[in-house]
């Protein structure tokens, strides 16, 4: 976990407590889908403080065997 303790340090694909998939890149979280449905992968979700602990926790989406 980050500073926070709630924000998830490493990059990759998470899923947020509303089943909302998120990646977290170099520059910053993108939404991947809400709800189910795709959305514009290529905005990026600039956070204030505390704001992430909206969406927490984060779960780490695993590749399958």
């Amino acid at each position: 976990m980050g500073e926070t303790g709630i924000e998830p340090e490493g990059t990759g694909t998470y899923v947020d407590r509303d089943g909302d998939m998120w990646e977290k890149r170099e520059d910053g979280w993108h939404l991947i889908l809400q709800r189910g449905v795709a959305v514009d992968p290529a905005s990026l979700w600039d956070w204030t403080e505390g704001h992430v602990r909206d969406y927490a926790p984060f779960l780490p989406v695993l590749a399958g065997r």
